[in-house]
């Protein structure tokens, strides 16, 4: 008689991070999380929680694991392994500890949290894959700044919508990820928020704004009417230079004016982003020294 072979499940997915703070003399500390149920040394990750995006996972199980509420940096490599022969996908960042945190309090998942200087680190992380990531956020800046360039939301058709195309709003997905966006976009903390004066950028990003009490600033140089009636139409492109040299900041546009964004900023564009994906610019110094697309959806 045959057996029934069950069907080979999907692989876990989880998140974390490479947490890092600067001590007074400017040397760099690592923090190492120790887990009694391995007896290892290593960085703060976990699992997924059902329908979570990695960014939200990986500054929760850091806060979870460690005390420290943190804003994502840069994207590190991401780790492919086995465990009990079933594959594991783990997301990674960079964070800068949080130096208000307090001391955590032990307990069954984490018995200890210790910061080590960088070279500590590398000798006292029980797994090699752990010590790679560590390298590999050190190989450029540490502390950078996001810049978010967001495709809106998906909208209604243009065919379908009776009124000026400026005014279309988004469909029932697209509300959906408008308010998925909340918690993601909140992983990267960004004080400022600028949107294309279409109705379907500008209620992409209002949720998000009105939950952490931040102006919407709209721009109609962000809008395809705006690129399209000038008279400058690289006004647009001013507008990302200009945040190069700010602090963290979203700005929603459209399909037309991204390539603009990405230009200004002197990256690629890539593929095309589609609705409600995003391209995470990290810059430090006034030049972007990495990107990262994301989507509102889970991984």
């Amino acid at each position: 008689m045959a057996r029934l072979v069950s069907p080979r499940r999907g692989p876990v997915i989880a998140a974390g991070a490479v947490v890092w703070r600067a001590t007074s003399r400017g040397d760099l500390e690592i923090c190492l999380v120790h887990r009694p149920r391995y007896d290892d040394w290593s960085l703060p990750k976990g699992k997924l929680d059902r329908g979570e995006h990695p960014m939200v996972a990986a500054v929760r199980e850091v806060w979870e694991e460690t005390g420290h509420q943190v804003r994502l940096g840069r994207k590190l490599p991401t780790q492919r392994y086995e465990v009990a022969g079933r594959p594991k996908v783990v997301h990674y960042w960079l964070a800068e500890a949080d130096d208000t945190a307090g001391p955590r309090e032990p307990d069954d998942e984490v018995d200890a949290v210790a910061f080590r200087p960088a070279e500590d680190a590398l000798e006292r992380l029980t797994y090699e894959r752990d010590a790679e990531l560590v390298r590999a956020a050190l190989d450029g800046p540490v502390r950078t700044t996001p810049l978010v360039l967001l495709r809106h939301a998906a909208a209604l058709s243009r065919e379908s919508w009776p009124g000026p195309d400026i005014e279309r709003r988004l469909s029932t997905p697209g509300i959906r990820q408008a308010e998925a966006l909340i918690a993601v976009l909140a992983a990267l903390s960004p004080r400022r928020v600028l949107s294309s004066d279409s109705v379907r950028c500008v209620d992409t990003v209002r949720p998000f704004a009105e939950r952490f009490r931040l102006m919407l600033e709209l721009d109609p140089s962000l809008s395809e009417e705006g690129l399209r009636a000038g008279p400058n139409p690289h006004r647009a492109g001013d507008v990302v230079r200009s945040l190069l040299s700010d602090g963290p900041a979203v700005v929603c546009s459209h399909r037309p004016v991204l390539p603009l964004l990405f230009e200004a900023a002197g990256t690629d564009p890539g593929p095309t982003l589609e609705p409600g994906e995003f391209a995470v610019l990290h810059h430090h110094e006034g030049r972007v020294v990495s990107v990262d697309r994301q989507s509102a959806g889970v991984a």
